[in-house]
């Protein structure tokens, strides 16, 4: 994988795709979604995960009233309360 992204152009590599996913999940959609034949799975499934978890947080800003805050709030302890549950069953 590393010798494919030193044989792309510096706008094709995946530092620059993630930072695209951050910033503008919408158009990280696109050029995900427009090089799914190129890619191999793994790397699909690993720019699709940032572009979705990006696009998820992107979209609640948009949510009216206090509901983003609750379903970030929400989502940060669900995430939370799983994580401790990780760490006590392998105690």
């Amino acid at each position: 994988m590393e010798e494919d992204n030193e044989k792309q152009p510096w706008y094709k590599s995946d530092g620059f795709l993630t930072i695209i996913c951050i910033f503008l999940p919408p158009i990280g959609y696109l050029i995900i979604l427009s090089n799914k034949k190129k890619w191999g799975h793994d790397r699909y499934i690993d720019m699709l995960a940032v572009a979705t978890f990006t696009m998820a947080l992107w979209l609640i800003k948009f949510l009216p009233g206090e509901w983003g805050t609750i379903i970030f709030l929400t989502g940060a302890a669900i995430y939370g309360v799983r994580k401790l549950q990780q760490r006590m069953k392998k105690k």
